[in-house]
Protein backbone atom coordinates (compact mmCIF):
# COMPACT_ATOMS: atom_id res chain seq x y z
CA UNK A 1 0.00 0.00 0.00
CA UNK A 2 1.25 3.46 -0.87
CA UNK A 3 0.20 6.44 1.25
CA UNK A 4 -0.64 9.50 -0.82
CA UNK A 5 0.57 12.68 0.83
CA UNK A 6 -2.46 14.72 -0.09
CA UNK A 7 -2.59 18.46 0.59
CA UNK A 8 -6.37 18.71 1.07
CA UNK A 9 -8.88 16.32 2.63
CA UNK A 10 -12.57 16.64 1.76
CA UNK A 11 -14.71 16.15 4.89
CA UNK A 12 -18.36 16.62 4.04
CA UNK A 13 -18.61 20.31 3.04
CA UNK A 14 -15.18 21.29 4.41
CA UNK A 15 -11.69 21.10 2.94
CA UNK A 16 -9.02 20.38 5.55
CA UNK A 17 -5.40 21.31 4.91
CA UNK A 18 -3.13 18.31 5.48
CA UNK A 19 0.36 19.21 6.72
CA UNK A 20 3.18 16.64 6.66
CA UNK A 21 5.49 17.66 9.52
CA UNK A 22 9.08 16.36 9.22
CA UNK A 23 9.78 17.49 12.79
CA UNK A 24 7.18 15.17 14.38
CA UNK A 25 7.54 11.43 14.76
CA UNK A 26 4.47 9.23 15.34
CA UNK A 27 2.32 12.20 16.29
CA UNK A 28 -0.41 14.29 14.78
CA UNK A 29 -3.27 16.64 15.49
CA UNK A 30 -6.59 17.82 14.13
CA UNK A 31 -7.98 21.33 14.40
CA UNK A 32 -11.63 21.41 13.43
CA UNK A 33 -11.75 25.15 13.97
CA UNK A 34 -8.85 25.82 11.56
CA UNK A 35 -9.64 22.88 9.24
CA UNK A 36 -6.10 21.56 9.58
CA UNK A 37 -4.60 18.09 10.07
CA UNK A 38 -0.94 17.62 10.98
CA UNK A 39 0.76 14.25 10.43
CA UNK A 40 4.26 13.57 11.76
CA UNK A 41 6.61 11.95 9.23
CA UNK A 42 10.04 12.47 10.84
CA UNK A 43 11.36 8.92 10.37
CA UNK A 44 9.26 8.09 7.31
CA UNK A 45 8.13 4.66 8.54
CA UNK A 46 4.99 3.98 6.48
CA UNK A 47 3.30 1.81 9.16
CA UNK A 48 3.71 4.55 11.78
CA UNK A 49 2.51 7.24 9.40
CA UNK A 50 -0.52 5.09 8.54
CA UNK A 51 -1.32 4.61 12.23
CA UNK A 52 -1.13 8.37 12.84
CA UNK A 53 -3.41 9.05 9.86
CA UNK A 54 -5.95 6.52 11.19
CA UNK A 55 -5.80 8.00 14.70
CA UNK A 56 -6.40 11.55 13.49
CA UNK A 57 -9.14 10.53 11.05
CA UNK A 58 -11.04 8.65 13.76
CA UNK A 59 -10.84 11.74 15.99
CA UNK A 60 -12.05 13.88 13.10
CA UNK A 61 -14.98 11.53 12.52
CA UNK A 62 -15.86 11.71 16.23
CA UNK A 63 -15.75 15.51 16.09
CA UNK A 64 -17.93 15.51 12.98
CA UNK A 65 -20.48 13.29 14.75
CA UNK A 66 -20.36 15.37 17.97
CA UNK A 67 -19.26 12.43 20.14
CA UNK A 68 -15.77 13.83 20.94
CA UNK A 69 -15.62 15.79 24.21
CA UNK A 70 -12.80 17.68 25.92
CA UNK A 71 -12.20 16.71 29.53
CA UNK A 72 -12.83 19.69 31.81
CA UNK A 73 -9.73 18.91 33.90
CA UNK A 74 -7.25 18.33 31.06
CA UNK A 75 -6.72 20.15 27.75
CA UNK A 76 -4.91 17.25 26.09
CA UNK A 77 -7.30 14.36 26.78
CA UNK A 78 -10.71 13.61 25.34
CA UNK A 79 -13.75 11.46 26.02
CA UNK A 80 -15.66 9.64 23.28
CA UNK A 81 -19.28 8.68 23.91
CA UNK A 82 -21.29 6.84 21.28
CA UNK A 83 -23.37 3.72 20.73
CA UNK A 84 -22.90 0.83 18.29
CA UNK A 85 -25.11 2.41 15.62
CA UNK A 86 -22.98 5.55 15.74
CA UNK A 87 -19.84 3.40 15.69
CA UNK A 88 -21.00 1.83 12.44
CA UNK A 89 -21.61 5.28 10.94
CA UNK A 90 -18.23 6.48 12.17
CA UNK A 91 -16.42 3.51 10.60
CA UNK A 92 -18.17 4.19 7.27
CA UNK A 93 -17.10 7.84 7.43
CA UNK A 94 -13.55 6.85 8.45
CA UNK A 95 -13.22 4.37 5.57
CA UNK A 96 -14.35 7.02 3.08
CA UNK A 97 -11.82 9.53 4.41
CA UNK A 98 -9.03 6.97 4.50
CA UNK A 99 -9.47 6.11 0.83
CA UNK A 100 -8.32 9.65 0.00
CA UNK A 101 -4.88 8.72 1.43
CA UNK A 102 -4.47 5.37 -0.31
CA UNK A 103 -2.52 5.33 -3.55
CA UNK A 104 -2.25 2.76 -6.28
Amino acid sequence: MKIKRIKKLKVNSYNFDVMWDKGLNCAGSVSYRNHKIIIGVKHGVEAEIFETICHELMELCAMEMHVHYRRPDCDTDFIFVYDHRQHDTMINMFAGLLTQFIGE
